[in-house]
């Protein structure tokens, strides 16, 4: 029971820092778990009330959250870098692996060297959730979002390989340059070879299991979720790298996965889902856990009387400027390098001799003011976390086969602590101020994301086209991209005369008052049509109060489950209407029809503005098309309009996705979201009560 409470208050905290996070700015989501595990501690809850084995952690981690990261890297963007990325992920590794080494050994000489070097080694990897939340705060551009996000990705392998070759030489005391450098090509060769074939087995087992009709979303959400185990685990078995083998598999999961349907689709999204949950939580716990586990070691590291408290605050404070600072010159060589070959392509280019070339060349300086801030600014955009953490935790308790107690560990587990608490805490207040976030209009800047948005939803939709929907998926393409065609002219729904649309729906009620009362339509189709204008007048005008707001929850989750129920038994509406809903379809069209004489009058009003309303006469008119296909029957036409509205639906979804994305990564404000999530909400409600 000790240690189910201590997993559940590590849960809870990493509830509370999400709210936490939601309300307090300028604070990184690390720092604030490392900050509820401080003082979590101090309620008597510690590491020590549980025992974890360090190859348990290994796997219980560091697996599910490489195999995450490397699912969700920008292949294309990782390929076009692939020589800084790798430079940067192998030997940036190599060179910190070093000069933390031979420098902790000589500061402090009771440390052993390969000690020395696990540390360097836990040292190299780059935090990914704080380095992807770097752009919320600080103006990188795309090329530094794509090194740094596939150095963190890389690098962790690359930090655990060595990590374990160092251990290996701790344990055993004995280490060879040639054993270690086959040892080292036999694990990184073997472990991408066996993650791209376990891959392969995987992708072909889930296509046959899907030839057989077993589309469940459960099955193979679980079966993916539990994926990087299985690689890590058999990778581990054969003696080759678990962690390479999982990044191999990670980066191969699109191309071993290209099919494409509905039953496909609903599982991404709930894939997706999944596993932001479970990254979240995974990475949580760890920072949590290290905030737990700092005041305990800083306080033993504090009574220790073989190395004195200001020595400890020295030992991180230059360990963390030697990290730094070899990124740093890693980062000043690259950029000097990358201006070089720039200045001689276009010299080339230009039709220059070789003296003109030459000279070109050696005009090229080592060090400008811009390259220094940039290489100082990427040096602390690479904060250490999750990832180092882990593997210190990794460390043995023991040494030898005389099981002989490893009395430093806790020492290097301190060492860490403090260079990630300090990198974090550069990270997050020095970075923004060398980069700092350009501040865009909010109107131009809202328009930017809101045009994001719907190219996003665009890029998801042409991924999930298939022979069957092909022709359903690009006309709601088409009308996303009206869509945007619209926001950058000015005169989309977004920003429509809300007063015409308001007026336009009282002219459609009076139409269906005076029809209920003339008894030309019944009362339950009238009152059905009544209810939804209301309900879309409510969403226009933002008048919610807390009972209305339950009332219109409520009813959006019995639409969702009804569209999530349609979906799944490929319901044809048009072939299954009820009397009542086919009376509905017709008045509607009679009401839209209505309302069309009444706008054609405004045409020609000089108190209306033309734009505004022949934008909603082309609503209208598209809206009747719809209505009048549909009631055709069993048609071409028909079909496809009612595969058109299954991907309509779809495309909320994804709509609603990438606003709350956009809302995550900092680039809407809380109210723009807000607004954005009704203009959709608006949007569903007319799919689902339209007949």
């Amino acid at each position: 029971m000790t240690t189910f409470s201590f997993i559940l208050v590590l849960a809870l905290a990493v509830i509370v820092s999400a709210l936490i996070n939601q309300v307090v700015h300028g604070v990184s989501t690390p720092l604030i778990q490392i900050a509820i595990g401080v003082a979590i501690s101090f309620f008597g809850f510690t590491a020590s009330n549980f025992s974890l084995d360090p190859e348990l952690f290994l796997v219980l981690f560091i697996a599910p959250l490489l195999y995450d990261e490397a699912r969700q890297v920008d292949k294309v963007a990782l390929w076009s870098n692939r020589t800084v990325i790798l430079s940067l992920a192998v030997g940036l590794v190599v060179a910190t692996i070093l000069v933390v080494g031979f420098m902790l050994n000589f500061l402090q000489p009771s440390i052993p060297l390969a000690a020395a070097f696990a540390l360097g080694a836990a040292l190299g990897p780059t935090d990914a959730v704080a380095v992807a939340s770097l752009s919320q705060r600080a103006s990188l551009n795309k090329r530094q979002e794509v090194l740094l996000s596939g150095e963190s990705l890389i690098n962790d392998a690359s930090g655990v390989v060595s990590f374990q070759f160092a251990i290996a030489a701790l344990t055993t005391g004995a280490f060879s340059l040639l054993d270690a450098t086959a040892s080292f090509v036999v694990s990184f060769f073997g472990g991408i070879g066996l993650g791209l074939v376990c891959a392969a087995i995987l992708a072909f087992f889930v296509s046959r299991v899907r030839d057989f009709g077993l589309e469940d979303t459960t099955f193979h959400v679980l079966l993916e979720v539990l994926t990087p185990f299985f690689v890590f685990l058999i990778a581990e078995e054969v003696h080759v790298s678990g962690i390479l083998a999982v990044v191999a598999a990670g980066l191969s999961y699109s191309f071993f996965n290209r099919s494409i349907g509905p039953n496909i689709a609903r599982m991404k999204i709930v894939s997706t889902s999944v596993w932001k949950v479970l990254a979240f939580i995974l990475n949580g716990i760890v920072f949590v856990l290290l905030g737990v586990q700092l005041p305990y070691a800083m306080s033993d590291m504090w009574e220790e009387r073989s190395v004195s408290n200001p020595e400890l605050i020295a030992l991180v404070l230059a360990l963390s400027a030697a990290v730094i600072g070899v990124r740093m010159l890693w980062f000043l060589a690259l950029n000097y390098i990358g201006r070089k070959q720039r200045a001689h392509r276009e010299q080339k280019n230009s039709g220059g001799s070789p003296d003109q070339v030459r000279r070109v060349m050696k005009s090229v300086r080592l060090f400008t003011k811009d390259s220094l801030v940039e290489s100082c600014a990427l040096a602390l955009a690479g904060p250490k976390g999750a990832i180092t953490l882990s593997i210190m935790f990794t460390l043995p308790y023991s040494m030898g086969a005389a099981t002989a107690p490893f009395s430093e560990r806790d020492f290097l587990i301190f060492l860490a602590s403090g260079v990630i608490l300090v990198t974090l805490l550069l990270a997050n207040f020095v970075l923004p101020v060398l980069l700092p976030k350009k501040q865009d209009s909010s109107v131009d800047a809202n328009i930017q994301a809101s045009i994001d948005v719907l190219r996003g939803v665009i890029e998801d939709l042409a991924a999930r086209q298939t022979k069957e929907n092909r022709r359903a998926t690009q006309a709601v393409m088409k009308q996303y991209n009206d869509r945007i065609e619209r926001i950058k002219q000015g005169t989309g729904y977004e920003e429509e005369d809300t007063g015409l649309h308001i007026e336009a729906l009282e002219w459609e009620r009076e139409f269906v008052l005076a029809a209920i009362d003339e008894e030309s339509v019944s009362a339950v189709a009238g009152y059905r049509m009544l209810r939804r204008i209301q309900q879309e007048m409510d969403l226009i005008r933002h008048e919610r109060n807390i009972w209305w707001l339950f009332g219109v929850l409520r009813k959006r989750a019995a639409l969702i489950a009804k569209s999530v129920k349609r979906s799944i038994h490929d319901h044809r509406f048009f072939s299954a209407c009820s009397p009542e809903d086919l009376e509905v379809r017709e008045f509607q069209i009679r009401a839209l029809e209505h309302v069309l004489s009444k706008l054609r009058v405004c045409l020609n009003d000089p108190g209306y503005r033309t734009e505004d309303v022949s934008a909603l006469m082309v609503e209208i008119q598209r809206d009747l098309r719809r209505l009048r296909r549909i009631g055709r029957g069993i048609g071409t036409a028909a079909r496809v309009e009612d595969k058109a509205t299954e991907v309509r639906r779809l495309a909320c979804f994804l709509e609603l996705d990438h606003i709350q994305d956009m809302y995550e990564k900092g680039r809407i404000s809380r109210p723009t979201a807000k607004a954005m999530r009704e203009n959709v909400h608006l949007m569903q409600l007319d799919l689902e009560d339209k007949v």
